[in-house]
């Protein structure tokens, strides 16, 4: 009898978990959905690939006159913070 109640818990469980993954998974999907329709809406400026230069980047040396240490036309846009 302890032996059945036991495997009764566990498929009780069994389906509590997966009626809850179900409701989770839902959730989620909603969620998602919600962000896309929004995103369509209220498009962002933002174009979604960024670049990111530590300010300690050695391609923001300059040189003695003031001058970028490197040179060339992917680096003439970047500001060193101070």
């Amino acid at each position: 009898m302890g032996y059945d109640m036991k495997m009764d818990d566990f498929h009780d469980e069994e389906e509590f978990n997966k009626k809850e993954l179900e409701r989770l998974k839902k959730e989620i999907l909603d969620e998602a959905k919600k962000v896309v329709d929004n995103y369509v809406d209220n498009p962002s400026d933002i174009s979604g690939s960024t670049v990111n230069i530590h300010q300690n980047s050695p391609f923001l040396d300059e040189d003695g006159e003031g001058e970028p240490a490197f040179s060339g036309s992917r680096w003439k846009h970047i500001i060193k913070s101070r």
